[in-house]
């Protein structure tokens, strides 16, 4: 009787968990929107500036407002012209957002493919391989293995990428789903005291870490407190 119970319990558990990553996941997944949001609005910056490329920016916003008004996969195509067309900043975004339009549509593997051809390509600035890199982590955190997500985000963690504390977030995420909540808490046990993550990222790092009992170290000094008292 006492399995049966220690088994519902663990069901729980798990179930709480699962319900903790899906609310904060779709938290990373709006970064990851601000993110490519910033990095249009500054190529448009640049290109209005220079008083180029308006034909560029008139089909990316044509491409954007296909996407928005709920036509993803001719979005996908609208993007995947423009960035064969143009050899500007705009090419690496386009390549971007028709993986992403791809993903909407419910293509998800095309969308990876899309962004591990990105990540591949060595004539794009790395800053566009590596946020390729983290869509696609992103996009299979639900997926796929724990053990390929730290795989396909270890070039990120290990090295110096602005993406980097995102990276490690999705990597937490995909711990905690995976039930290895240990690693999960270690992770976030690190990220919230980062302080090159931003203040979101921290917070939200801060949030799990608490939902998981807090530190390794707290619960193991109050093991330790609770086996003298007795």
């Amino acid at each position: 009787m006492a399995d049966i119970f220690r088994e519902v319990d663990e069901d729980l558990r798990q179930e709480r968990y699962l319900k903790l990553w899906r609310r904060f996941r779709y938290y990373v997944i709006g970064v990851l929107v601000v993110a490519l949001g910033a990095a249009v609005a500054y190529v448009v910056v640049s290109d209005m500036q220079a008083r180029r490329r308006e034909d560029e920016a008139t089909r990316f916003a044509a491409a954007a407002d296909e996407l928005a008004a709920g036509r993803p996969r001719a979005a996908a195509e609208s993007f995947a012209a423009l960035a064969d067309d143009v050899g500007s900043g705009y090419a690496a975004l386009a390549r971007i957002r028709a993986a992403d339009a791809l993903a909407q549509a419910g293509d998800v593997d095309g969308a990876v493919a899309r962004y591990d051809q990105l990540a591949a390509d060595g004539s794009v600035d790395a800053i566009y391989r590596e946020f390729a890199v983290l869509l696609a982590a992103e996009r299979l955190v639900d997926r796929r293995s724990a053990a390929e997500i730290d795989q396909r985000l270890a070039p990120l963690v290990i090295g110096e990428s602005a993406w980097r504390p995102l990276a490690q977030e999705i990597l937490g995420l995909a711990a905690l789903r995976a039930g290895q909540l240990e690693r999960a808490r270690e992770i976030f046990e690190e990220l919230s005291i980062d302080m090159q993550a931003s203040p979101g990222v921290r917070q939200r790092a801060a949030e799990l870490l608490a939902s998981l009992g807090g530190p390794a170290a707290s619960e193991a000094a109050d093991a330790a407190a609770a086996g003298s008292g007795d």
